[in-house]
């Protein structure tokens, strides 16, 4: 038997997606709602973090550059990076409704909702680092 790397090629699988029900905290119960996200092996997901390495690196030597310690990312640019970590990893969703009314998948709806309800949030980051999801 040989080892075909094709099949285990998880940059493709990741990029193509793994879609998982979200679940309620604490109790696992199931929502109806269901989330497809690209993996962290996904091109698309890397060249996210690339991105934000360049800029983090780069404010980095601005702030040499003027004689200065580069600061520290405020807890609101933090949390700002978590959202944009997430929605980059998010391909659509199914099922989400607020006050009756179907929420189509759109970046600006990601961004909202996982401000909104970061439980939402750390799910789809805990699914996308799931490796054995993208098999």
């Amino acid at each position: 038997m040989k080892f075909d790397l094709a099949q285990h090629n998880y940059t493709e699988i990741a990029e193509a997606g793994y879609k998982f029900e979200l679940k309620l905290p604490g109790t696992g119960e199931g929502t109806g709602v269901f989330i497809t996200v690209r993996g962290d092996q996904s091109k698309t997901v890397k060249a996210f973090g690339r991105k934000k390495y360049a800029e983090f690196k780069l404010r980095e030597q601005q702030a040499k550059r003027r004689g200065k310690e580069a600061e520290d990312m405020t807890l609101e640019e933090a949390e700002e990076l978590s959202i944009e970590s997430a929605v980059i990893r998010v391909l659509g969703w199914e099922g989400i409704t607020e006050k009756g009314k179907d929420i189509p998948f759109t970046k600006e709806n990601a961004e909202r909702i996982f401000k909104d309800f970061s439980w939402i949030k750390d799910q789809v980051l805990e699914e996308a680092g799931q490796l054995l999801n993208f098999r």
